[in-house]
């Protein structure tokens, strides 16, 4: 990530298959930690979100959906 906070594309690809959901949010909304928790925990993010089971405010969110976003591309397929 640059020292503005603004990913490129090529650094969000190369979180590889998935990420965690605040760095998701970090990228997608510009959030802080807090501020992503938040969002996460009420599931109002627009892309797909894996809780991780058993594990207390942990969630999972597949790279590519995060890249169709930043497309513009909103819907799964």
């Amino acid at each position: 990530m640059s020292a503005r906070g603004v990913w490129t594309r090529e650094q969000i690809e190369a979180l590889g298959v998935r990420t965690d959901g605040v760095t998701a949010c970090r990228i997608v909304y510009g959030t802080s930690r807090t501020k992503s928790y938040e969002l996460l925990r009420s599931g109002a993010v627009d892309f797909k979100l894996i809780k991780v089971p058993g594990a207390k405010n942990t969630y999972v969110v597949p790279v590519s959906s995060i890249l169709r976003i930043l497309d513009g591309q909103d819907s799964e397929p």
